[in-house]
């Protein structure tokens, strides 16, 4: 396992940003181009490491490849009410990568009958298709009926 690093040398890259500050408060231990190069480890660790670990799996020739898909759309169904008993809402939340970009309020369903619903989904599963691309919903989960936020307004 490495050492820890110094207290004061963290304290001193995550509070004191240009050089000159860091040169003013800690004069007795500032050492010019170390703490240069130790103050930006300390200040961007995953960065650091990520170098790192993408130079030694090139060394070991395995090569990384980006991620082939960043901005694909993926659409989430959330339903309101009991699983497997009655549906009392619908929402829609599309996200592109990780990113939300369009959410569909919750849409109440009481009083509809299970053909009608199947067919209200598939009418937004066409409706996904045509505009983005969605054949199918990235994840469908259950939530508790009173959590709907339409009746809580």
């Amino acid at each position: 396992m490495p050492r820890k690093p110094n207290p004061t040398c963290v304290y001193c890259a995550k509070n004191y940003r240009t050089e000159e500050e860091a040169k003013a408060k800690h004069p007795e231990c500032y050492v010019g181009h170390n703490c240069r190069i130790k103050r930006n480890r300390l200040r961007n660790p995953g960065q650091i490491n990520a170098k790192r670990r993408a130079n030694y799996a090139r060394k070991l020739g395995v090569s990384t490849i980006d991620p082939l898909l960043p901005e694909a759309y993926r659409a989430e169904l959330a339903i309101y009410g009991q699983e497997n008993q009655f549906v009392h809402a619908l929402a829609l939340k599309i996200y592109q990568g990780n990113k939300l970009t369009h959410q569909m309020l919750p849409q109440h369903t009481q009083g509809l009958r299970q053909p009608e619903l199947e067919a209200y989904i598939q009418k937004l599963l066409n409706y996904l298709q045509t505009e983005y691309g969605i054949d199918c919903f990235g994840l469908i989960y259950w939530l508790k009926s009173e959590d709907c936020p339409e009746c809580q307004m």
